[in-house]
């Protein structure tokens, strides 16, 4: 577990099995977790923690959403995309505020990557999942171009100063750096193209 402020941590992506990096928020009566991964070792670490449990799903795919059984949440926030595959848990269809001590805000995250993304946002953090990636389409990596300028615009209206992206060998990176690769990508969208390709 790495912290990143008082009440703030993560547990790191693992690429065997493959799981997302989970976020924690210790809160007054809960510890909310931002994915749950799909690894047994997280599982186990989480268990450790004596806290009632709390989950805000990011979206559907099983790295990040695999362990939910094993977590025994107490109550899930998901999109209703995502409740297609999981099956329970509170739909969050606008923001959602929860103060549990860490003021917490669930929002709705525009994205390429993955339908029905959400993200979480509480102190200076925000954090975003996969929601900010782009998709695979004939073999390329690109964003939807309508989908990239939604997100953009969400992101703008957080007061986050930090952005925590899971599989980012630098999970914690600074707002403006990423709203100004987002931004440049999108600078590159050409009107009659409803996707911009990603450059290595």
């Amino acid at each position: 577990m790495i912290r990143l402020s008082e009440r703030v941590s993560y547990i790191k992506a693992t690429e065997e099995p493959l799981s997302a990096d989970v976020g924690l928020v210790f809160g007054d009566r809960c510890l909310w977790l931002y994915d749950v991964g799909n690894n047994p070792l997280i599982t186990a670490e989480l268990r450790g923690i004596d806290l009632p449990k709390a989950a805000v799903l990011s979206h559907f795919h099983p790295d990040h959403t695999g362990a939910l059984a094993d977590i025994s949440a107490k109550r899930v926030y998901l999109s209703a995309y995502t409740k297609k595959y999981i099956g329970f848990g509170e739909t969050v269809a606008d923001d959602v505020y929860i103060n549990d001590g860490a003021e917490l805000h669930i929002f709705l995250l525009p994205s390429s990557h993955s339908k029905g993304a959400l993200g979480l946002e509480t102190d200076d953090f925000a954090f975003l999942g996969d929601g900010i990636y782009s998709m695979q389409k004939g073999g390329r990596a690109v964003y939807n171009a309508t989908l990239l300028k939604d997100t953009l615009d969400c992101l703008k209206r957080l007061s986050a100063k930090t952005f925590l992206l899971s599989h980012d060998p630098q999970y914690a990176r600074p707002r403006g750096e990423v709203t100004a690769e987002l931004e440049e990508i999108y600078s590159r969208r050409r009107k009659e193209e409803a996707y911009i390709e990603v450059r290595e």
